[in-house]
């Protein structure tokens, strides 16, 4: 058995392994997260010591951002506010926002650790990497609540058939995510889940913006050019990431919860269960999507959402 003090709590090379780095010898982008972390007052849920005044303020922020691309779609490029294919454009758009911010905080964050344990614990990191870990953690919370009403909103606040596996994922998200907030323990694997799971989102509402732009703007625009290797790019990353990287990582986690020593004095066994079925039940609920990636890539550049498929009458004038 690997001794308990080699898992302690150590740094990168940057600050030759003190955990006590100076503000000089954090990553700028790291200190930039801590700041606005620590810039929100406090509020807690009554009764305990959970922060959740980051959360609604990084709702806000998302929320302000996803109207902004609305004015952009309607007011710059003159699509019709009525249509659904113009309003979730708009959505996809702040969608790779949260994506692209959420995961170079996440990368620079769990690049500054050694080794990334997914059981550690969070009382061993220094105050200011605590304080990035859960800012970036309530970055993420912030957006799983402003996506449910954002849709709730693009759908006359009605929650669809189609919209159930959608809504599922993001209550295990945040279960997950908050659950290791609490217990003070798992945060690494849950940053770990949350870089891959994201990190084809652009590419992925990229693919969104175009296919709908595509059923919008005339035949021989950009977005009928690009729309096809859109596709293609998000369809060889998508299924790479949860036929290969996906699994792996569930794997090493479900390991270090439920058959090393550590992680079962650090999470009761009930607790690990519950974390084991979430996030294999989020890489299942997501096979629908990467079969669909599986054929693209097989069918090449030859799209499936080209200019006359049908999204059905959610979709009509």
């Amino acid at each position: 058995l690997i001794d308990d003090k080699y898992w302690q709590w150590t740094m990168s090379t940057t600050t030759n392994g003190d955990a006590t780095a100076t503000n000089d010898s954090i990553p700028p982008l790291l200190r930039c997260w801590s700041a606005m972390y620590n810039a929100v007052p406090k509020v807690y849920l009554p009764g305990t010591k959970f922060d959740v005044s980051f959360t609604f303020a990084c709702s806000i922020v998302i929320f302000s951002v996803r109207l902004l691309f609305d004015s952009l779609f309607q007011g710059y490029l003159g699509w019709n506010p009525n249509s659904k294919y113009t309003t979730d454009c708009a959505a996809s758009a702040a969608s790779i926002f949260h994506s692209v911010v959420l995961c170079t905080g996440l990368a620079s964050a769990l690049l500054y650790v050694h080794p990334s344990l997914p059981i550690a614990k969070m009382s061993d990191a220094p105050q200011w990497w605590q304080d990035v870990a859960n800012a970036l953690l309530q970055f993420c919370t912030g957006y799983m609540f402003y996506d449910f009403f954002g849709m709730l909103r693009d759908n006359n606040w009605a929650i669809n058939a189609e919209d159930i596996v959608y809504v599922g994922h993001h209550i295990a998200t945040v279960l997950y995510m908050s659950s290791c907030r609490t217990m003070g323990v798992g945060h690494i694997s849950s940053m770990a889940l949350m870089l891959t799971g994201e990190i084809t989102n652009p590419l992925q509402n990229a693919l969104h913006i175009s296919r709908y732009a595509i059923q919008i703007e005339p035949v021989g625009t950009l977005w009928h050019v690009t729309h096809p290797y859109i596709e293609l790019v998000y369809a060889v990353c998508y299924s790479f990431v949860r036929l290969v990287v996906g699994p792996a990582q569930l794997i090493n986690i479900t390991y270090h919860l439920l058959f090393t020593k550590l992680g079962r004095e650090r999470v009761p066994l009930y607790t690990s269960l519950v974390w084991v079925a979430l996030i294999w039940g989020i890489i299942l609920g997501s096979l629908p999507w990467t079969f669909e990636a599986i054929g693209m890539v097989k069918d090449g550049l030859e799209v499936k959402y080209d200019r006359h498929f049908d999204y059905g009458p959610r979709f009509e004038l």
